[in-house]
């Protein structure tokens, strides 16, 4: 894309804010960063002025642009109704089309052209996970066919961290007698991260190659712990074969009384994925589920659903700028605190990994958990 099909497809959008400012409080960026070039207004700004002409594409306008969640929770508060997310994302393809961008980001694309993944690991390797289950045959859950695919997505097939959620996943489905299948080595990256990176247009190949193995496979529906993965199989994949995130099968499983759940006392807080809440609409399933164990208790964050606080991982930032992606996470560990619980409950394998990741190096007692890993506690 140039600034051109930039003006064309963006300027009557971005025309519509009015510098108000009601998205400056909702901007994890900048309530981090405390400057206007980092807050959603300011990119408006920033685009505007490329568009007509008055600002060059530089690095300092490359940073204020990839410098961005990707979270959306500017689009929830903007009276005008500016889609500043989906503007942010056609300024990086801009940049992208003018070769100003991060440059790490051409790693990303060697990788997904390469191995088909996002960590450049032999694509072979998607389902060792299954080794973290006790005596279970190699390759038990890789079958030619299948009505369901577990759809497992790049970091929980690579990251050792949050391994544990396809594993929770897996044991969940087999205890309710789902028939499903992984597609192990065949399953490659949705593209999501490309979107991130202003290259949707290389995600061609990554998409036709799953739906094709999904047709091979025959299954009517694929599940998703993943809520980026889902997401972009929602909006950007065109199928008709039925698409569930894991809170929400699993929810369906409670309800069919395919699964027994015994009592947790314990006292846990939800953290809506930004991906799977405000993107994509899904709120309440999670919360059915966690609501349906005996004995758990669930306090809510003051910023939740529409509102909730981005844990800091997305829009590729821990990639161009772990450092930020960092200091975003201690803001929503410390609305975590507020809360009074010791455990914070997702469902998402990148919030886990962020959230985590920046308790352990601030030595927070703080317990991370995937809505999997509570499902798994109380079948047990």
């Amino acid at each position: 894309m140039n600034i051109v099909q930039m003006k064309k497809l963006s300027y009557d959008e971005v025309a519509k804010c009015n510098k108000c400012g009601f998205c400056l409080p909702t901007c994890p960026i900048y309530l981090v960063e405390k400057k206007e070039s980092a807050s959603p207004r300011g990119r408006n700004a920033i685009t505007r002025a490329v568009i007509e002409g008055r600002l060059a594409l530089t690095a300092d306008t490359q940073q204020s642009l990839f410098n961005c969640l990707g979270c959306g929770a500017c689009n929830v508060a903007c009276l005008s109704g500016v889609e500043t997310k989906d503007l942010i994302f056609r300024d990086r393809e801009c940049q992208v089309g003018e070769n100003i961008y991060p440059q790490i980001a051409d790693r990303l694309v060697q990788a997904l052209q390469d191995t088909h993944n996002i960590t450049n690991d032999d694509n072979q390797e998607r389902g060792e996970w299954q080794e973290l289950i006790r005596n279970l045959p190699e390759k038990a859950f890789e079958k030619e066919h299948a009505d369901v695919i577990f759809f497992v997505g790049c970091v929980a097939s690579f990251f050792p961290m949050v391994q544990k959620i396809p594993v929770n996943m897996s044991q969940i489905m087999e205890k309710a007698g789902v028939d499903f299948t992984i597609l192990g080595g065949e399953e490659w990256c949705c593209g999501f991260p490309l979107m991130g990176a202003g290259m949707p247009d290389k995600m061609k190949t990554l998409i036709a190659h799953n739906l094709q193995k999904v047709s091979d496979v025959g299954a009517k529906s694929i599940v998703f712990t993943c809520p980026s993965c889902y997401h972009t199989w929602k909006h950007v994949y065109k199928t008709d074969t039925r698409l569930y995130h894991a809170s929400q099968y699993i929810n369906g499983l409670i309800k069919a009384k395919r699964i027994e759940l015994g009592k947790l006392d314990t006292t846990v807080t939800y953290h809506d994925p930004c991906d799977l809440g405000r993107n994509t609409g899904v709120y309440e399933e999670p919360r059915d589920v966690l609501k349906s164990i005996p004995g758990l208790n669930l306090v809510e964050m003051p910023l939740n659903r529409k509102f909730s606080f981005c844990c800091g991982g997305g829009g590729n930032l821990e990639m161009t700028n772990p450092e930020l992606s960092a200091r975003v996470a201690q803001m929503k560990i410390a609305m975590v605190a507020k809360t009074g619980a010791k455990v914070v409950v997702t469902s998402c394998q990148q919030c886990v990994r962020t959230i985590a990741s920046r308790a352990r190096k601030q030595k927070s007692e703080l317990v991370v958990k995937d809505l999997t890993e509570l499902i798994v506690e109380a079948m047990k």
